[in-house]
Order: structure tokens, then sequence, then C-alpha cells
């Protein structure tokens, strides 16, 4: 009878914690989803191009990545991430995110900038490389505490987000980024990548208790 009970016990906690992943994984795909319609309707075509070399004056390629769209997916990320206790949410919210954006463009016809090739199957691939490289700075930066932990989870994926753009997207595009543009990119990049970290953090200390971002320290 004891053993009954038991068992009956460990059936259910199974059956509850994948009805938790479950919604955890939808949370994740709507966070990543909801980012996309953001930042497709607030950064319309060559808006983000015109902000970064007619306003800022700074070289290119990159410069739109390293300090608008690879801030804005780190935030879109690392908030997924931090609001689900299993492992893959930021995974989740970045293929979401590129996958609704490169839908919700096809299906109305919404034009972009093309030197991003934002919609493309390139597009999609550095939006998923972008949430893996989250994923693993997370996993293996354990010995950091969690604040650092998206720091550098932040800054790491907008620098690989980066590179896979120059070597994958941006020849393809716009041409290849001169040797010199190189270092002032990056070091914007990596500032680029710490705020929405930094950003990320402090909004997931007003989740609730029962998030699993307090269970992954």
């Amino acid at each position: 009878m004891l053993d009954y009970v038991r068992r009956i016990l460990v059936e259910r906690h199974v059956v509850d914690l994948n009805m938790t992943r479950r919604k955890e994984a939808a949370l994740c795909a709507a966070i990543g989803g909801g980012g996309a319609l953001v930042f497709l309707f607030a950064f319309p075509r060559g808006a983000i191009s015109t902000l970064m070399h007619e306003v800022l004056h700074l070289p290119g390629p990159g410069a739109g990545i390293a300090l608008i769209f690879g801030p804005f997916l780190a935030l879109v990320a690392l908030t997924s991430f931090l609001s689900s206790r299993g492992k893959g949410g930021s995974l989740i919210a970045a293929l979401t995110f590129g996958l609704s954006y490169a839908l919700v463009v096809w299906l109305f016809r919404i034009p972009t900038n093309p030197k991003g090739a934002f919609g493309s199957i390139l597009f999609v691939a550095a939006v998923a490389l972008f949430g893996l490289a989250v994923e693993s700075v997370m996993a293996l930066a354990r010995a950091f505490n969690q604040p650092w932990r998206c720091l550098l989870a932040g800054a790491v994926a907008n620098v690989v987000l980066l590179v896979f753009y120059w070597l994958a997207i941006f020849p393809r595009t716009a041409g290849w980024v001169k040797w010199k543009d190189i270092p002032l990119l990056l070091g914007v990049c990596l500032v680029g990548g710490l705020v929405p970290g930094y950003i990320a953090w402090t909004v997931s200390r007003r989740f609730p208790r029962t998030l699993a971002h307090e269970q992954k320290e």
C-alpha cells in the first residue's frame, strides 16, 4: 500500500513538472514572439542605419547590430532564461523571435533593410545562434553570481552575433568590415551587451519567488 501511494505521488509530481515546463516554454515563446513584434514596428526599414550612421556617425557594417539589434535580443533572451526553471528558455525565445519576425514580414510584405537580411534564413540562424550563446554562457559561468553571469552572457552573445553577421551576412549584403573599424565596433558591441544583461537581471528580481532564476543560483 505504501509503495502504491509513493508511486502515485511520484507520477503526480512528474505530471505537474511536465505541465510547468510546458507553461514555461509557452511563456518563453510569448516573450520571443512579442519581442519580435515590438522590434519590427519600433525599428522600421532604414531606421537603424539612419540612427547609427547619420546621427551617431558610427562606421559599418555592424554598428546597428552591436548597439540596437543585439542588445534588444539580449534583453529578450535573458528575460526568457530568467523566467524559466528548465534549460533552453533563451533558445526558445530567440527561435520564436526569428521565426515570428520572418513570418510577419512575409505575410504582410513589410519592407526591411536588405543589409541586415532581416527575415531571411540567415537571420533566423543568427538569432538562434545568439540564443544558444546565452544558454552556453549561463551554463558555463556558474562560478559567478547571477548578475555577473547575465552581464557576461549579454556581452558574449552580442559579440557572437556581430561576428556571425560580419562573416556570413554582411559580405553578401553590405561588404566586408574594414580592419580599422573592428576595435571600435567590438567595444560598442561589448558595452551594448552589458546593459541589457543588467536590465534583465534587475527585472528578474521582480519576478514571483516561484520562478526558476532563484533555483538556478
